[in-house]
């Protein structure tokens, strides 16, 4: 029997753990362009509706390390009258035709994420940033918020030799900016 004309399943596979990890890339690039936007901000909290059955997910807010809110969208980031602060060109180039300040948009990325692998990629936020309401709210059977960071774990130039915040040129073993 002759197989020329089938496909392997590897090619699934390779196809699937390519879209994985280019959805999984998209998070730091949604984190980046919304901390230039909002600097002080350290997370955009995400919702899913109350329907279990209802996967779907939306923009919350903006919030900061301690919890407080810089920015609250509306539910689908439908009516938002105007535009997410501007960013550098280099950084509105990597969206494509996609537009960074466009909250409609980042929605849709977001969700094409997570669409790609539903609860893979997005994680909660963390505890101590949830807001009284969501407290209830997941106390009575509703769903922890989720959450993206805003700031990276280090510095983007750098990498772990000096945090994100704070940004340090590394000094050479005479003390010189290199």
């Amino acid at each position: 029997m002759s197989t020329p004309d089938l496909t392997p399943v590897s090619a699934l596979d390779d196809a699937l753990a390519k879209a994985h990890a280019a959805a999984k890339a998209m998070l730091p690039l949604i984190g980046h362009t919304l901390h230039v936007q909002f600097p002080a901000g350290a997370y955009l909290v995400l919702a899913r509706p109350v329907d279990p059955d209802d996967e779907s997910v939306f923009l919350d807010s903006i919030r900061d390390s301690a919890g407080e809110i810089l920015h609250e969208f509306d539910e689908w980031a439908r009516t938002t009258p105007e535009p997410l602060p501007a960013v550098p060109e280099e950084i509105t180039a990597l969206w494509g035709s996609l537009d960074p300040r466009s909250p409609i948009q980042v929605l849709s990325l977001i969700q094409r994420i997570d669409e790609v692998a539903p609860y893979k990629f997005l994680d909660f936020l963390p505890e101590e940033l949830w807001s009284a309401d969501e407290i209830e709210a997941e106390s009575n059977g509703g769903r922890p918020p989720l959450g993206i960071p805003l700031a990276a774990s280090a510095c983007l130039l750098h990498g772990a030799q000096c945090p994100a915040q704070g940004h340090v040129e590394p000094s050479s073993a005479l003390g010189e900016v290199i």
